[in-house]
């Protein structure tokens, strides 16, 4: 089963909402930033935040399955402001509201039957892309409001941990152990974050970067909690973790340090 009509419509709900927030007269309403404007930001931004738990916890029933589909949503909207062109604009809406259909398909599924491994594979797909989406618009953030560093470690490690528990509860049962390795997964990032701030790199590039570390280490737990953990595999791990890091530096574009 993968069309649901009332998934579809909120699908669309979302698709419009972004179309707006992306539109030219939102951001020459938003900004610049004021404290008259932050008043009327602050109460929509609790209303939108609080209509996106309702939908994710009505289709998958579980509080634990909200985090994906939020954090998704809220970190596309935020993109979207550092995205210059109409047309680059339009494909990350089209695709993100492929996404956050697919997103809630599969916790529907997965309340109509838990151990749907279809489902789980979605979930999987969509907690890398919002991984990376966050960490996209979380760098950009960084770099363009001059944020300290320490926030931006902090919300990626929460972030990262609160993701990362949400697919892994789901292929494991012992939810404390669960935790424990999505909070190391959480600390990692935050160190790597750490690391990366010295690299004169812009934020799509070290987004990128980031999520293939956390790919390389998300994919070694997964495979510890399924029990499919192997020399082959951290081998085969680390050679594409090389292969892609060599990538992504060779045609990335540098920036000066002043």
């Amino acid at each position: 089963m993968f069309f649901h009509i009332q998934i579809f419509f909120y699908s669309l709900i979302f698709f419009f909402i972004s179309q707006v927030i992306s539109s030219e007269y939102f951001s020459n309403v938003a900004f610049p930033f004021s404290a008259k404007k932050l008043w009327i930001a602050i109460p929509l931004l609790i209303i939108l935040l609080v209509y996106l738990y309702n939908v994710a916890k009505s289709l998958s029933q579980r509080t634990s399955m909200v985090p994906i589909p939020l954090f998704f949503a809220v970190s596309t909207w935020v993109l979207l402001f550092f995205v210059q062109s109409p047309k680059q604009q339009y494909t990350l809406l089209a695709l993100s509201a492929i996404a956050y259909y697919f997103i809630h398909i599969a916790l529907y599924r997965l309340n109509v039957y838990y151990k749907d491994k279809t489902a789980r594979g979605i979930v999987a797909a969509g907690s890398l892309a919002t991984i990376f989406i966050f960490y996209a618009a979380a760098y950009g953030i960084y770099l363009n409001y001059a944020i300290p560093l320490w926030v931006l470690m902090a919300s990626l490690m929460l972030v990262t941990a609160l993701v990362s528990f949400q697919y892994l509860w789901l292929i494991h049962e012992n939810k404390k152990n669960v935790l424990n390795h999505s909070l190391i997964l959480g600390f990692i990032i935050a160190e790597i974050v750490w690391v990366l701030n010295f690299w004169p790199f812009g934020y799509l590039t070290t987004s990128v970067i980031t999520l293939i570390f956390y790919y390389v280490f998300w994919d070694l737990t997964a495979c510890h909690f399924l029990d499919k953990l192997s020399k082959k595999r951290v081998i085969a791990n680390i050679v594409f973790f090389g292969f892609l890091v060599v990538l992504v530096l060779s045609s990335a574009r540098w920036m000066p340090i002043v």
